[in-house]
């Protein structure tokens, strides 16, 4: 009781708080991995995840086994803000803010049961967030709510550990339920198998204590974004600095040149995300991935810096500086460090540049002449993907120079040509593959520009009428990656305007 007279309690209503607390903006792979790292906590040798799909009584549940947890220590791990973030953690310790566990199972269901054993004693408390929003009432539930849960939480198989079940899962699966929601369940299954793989491929491959994660029955395995298996990458340095008294090292490593993967390699080594989305700053605490590709605003994504990939590791003591939140998904370097990081990016993208075109350029005196390293090569290779793909590089010298020369038409009608010589160079045509699939990517602004400067070009100088225009572009294997009816009514839309 508060030794103050002037203050009252002030209890947060339950309902509209919870509410709140569900949005915090978890998706399912987040959500997960946020999860695991209890168990990690725990020092867990192994999860075991199902996730498990029956339309209305779809569920998710994880078991390790970690030390496990008395009724006590149940108890506090059960309510919200169960530690101060404040407090010093153990080195090795992934959580921070005592919510975890808790945000993120209410991110995905409207149940969360935990049933826990150490000593030979398990212990359960069940979170019912339907019975708060009836209620209004921070009360939580010493059993499991019907026979079902208990069905589904089963028994505990090693000494000790923890499972974590959550149920009602409005957040994952919607009603009403059909085969492709259904069928969209599976593929989430793939996505969360592809992230914990990325967030926990330290703990894989850790000498001292490995860990396994197995999801559906099949081991999790991970995903090194560094490829530092291959003999062709280069690892830079490690470079150490202290940041608020906190160290934090920093090591550049670019990826090898395509040539030297096989398609295998290749795929591997793109990542869950792709090779546009993997470059960048790779941030670790503890092992533990938080951020995985990006440049964290400071520069912007190109094709030539997809080789680079930057390892940074930082300290759980660091979390205030950095602005770690709650997902453990973001982070912002401290202006202290932002300069350093600067310099190390400018330095992978120059170093990726020239392993992507496999060539310098070299000016008078036998130095590297970075303008021309930059710009006057004669193709780009483009990742995508259906794969790697060549275009002409835009911003050659003396193609600038021709088409400041020109008018508009004929501008129009030069891009259109070199849009052909691109689809029909010997590399284009051997790389296009077969389309397998029914399923078409987003058009982009690029071929929409594309496609309506070839419009153009056929409208003015040509006198074509729509439908034979719209079959000569759909003809085009540049353009097959994308859904023909949207191509359509692109055309449609602009021919009007188009002059």
């Amino acid at each position: 009781m508060s030794k103050e007279n002037n203050v009252e309690e002030s209890i947060p209503s339950a309902a509209p708080l919870v509410g709140s607390l569900r949005s915090i903006g978890y998706d399912l792979e987040t959500a997960i991995a946020d999860i695991v790292d209890n168990s990690i906590d725990a020092g867990c040798k192994k999860v075991d995840i199902k996730m498990s799909w029956n339309e209305d009584g779809s569920y998710i549940r994880f078991e390790d086994d970690g030390s496990g947890m008395d009724e006590m220590q149940l108890k506090k791990a059960m309510r919200l803000g169960s530690k101060n973030p404040q407090m010093t953690r153990d080195k090795k310790e992934l959580g921070r803010f005592g919510m975890g566990l808790k945000t993120a199972s209410f991110s995905l269901g409207k149940r969360l049961t935990v049933l826990t054993k150490k000593s030979g004693k398990t212990s359960v408390r069940c979170w019912d967030l339907e019975y708060i929003e009836d209620e209004n009432m921070w009360e939580i539930f010493l059993e499991p709510r019907d026979i079902k849960s208990v069905e589904r939480l089963g028994n505990i198989s090693s000494e000790s550990g923890t499972v974590v079940l959550i149920e009602n899962l409005d957040r994952v699966v919607s009603t009403s339920f059909t085969p492709k929601k259904q069928k969209s369940f599976f593929n989430k299954i793939s996505k969360v198998r592809n992230h914990l793989g990325m967030v926990f491929h330290r703990y894989f491959n850790s000498i001292d204590k490995k860990l396994n994660i197995v999801l559906n029955g099949e081991k999790v395995e991970g995903w090194d974004p560094f490829y530092q298996k291959s003999f062709a990458t280069q690892m830079r340095p490690l470079d150490e600095y202290l940041i608020h008294n906190s160290p934090v090292s920093v090591r550049i490593n670019i990826l090898p040149h395509h040539s030297k993967l096989s398609e295998e390699e290749y795929d591997y080594a793109g990542g869950p995300k792709g090779w546009s989305a993997q470059q960048g700053f790779y941030i670790y605490r503890n092992k533990r991935m938080l951020i995985s590709g990006g440049w964290l605003g400071l520069f912007p994504r190109q094709d030539s810096a997809n080789l680079a990939r930057i390892e940074i590791d930082i300290q759980n003591d660091a979390d205030v500086e950095w602005g770690i939140d709650i997902k453990k998904s973001k982070a912002t370097p401290p202006l202290e460090i932002q300069d350093i990081l600067k310099k190390v990016g400018l330095e992978a993208r120059r170093l990726s540049h020239e392993v992507y075109y496999r060539r310098t350029v070299t000016g008078v005196g036998g130095k590297a002449n970075s303008k021309l390293v930059q710009d006057e090569y004669l193709w780009e290779q483009v990742s995508k993907k259906s794969g790697i793909h060549f275009r002409i590089n835009k911003k050659h010298s003396v193609l600038e120079e021709i088409r400041d020369e020109l008018d508009g038409k004929l501008k129009a009608k030069l891009d259109y040509y070199l849009l052909l010589l691109e689809e029909d160079s010997p590399g284009n045509l051997y790389a296009y593959p077969t389309k397998s699939s029914e399923e078409y990517l987003p058009l982009d602004e690029e071929n929409r520009q594309q496609i309506l400067m070839i419009v153009q070009v056929f409208k003015e100088s040509l006198g074509t009428d729509l439908e034979d225009i719209i079959q000569h572009i759909l003809s085009f294997e540049t353009f097959s990656r994308f859904n023909p009816e949207q191509i359509k009514q692109l055309i449609k839309t602009n021919w009007e305007e188009i002059r």
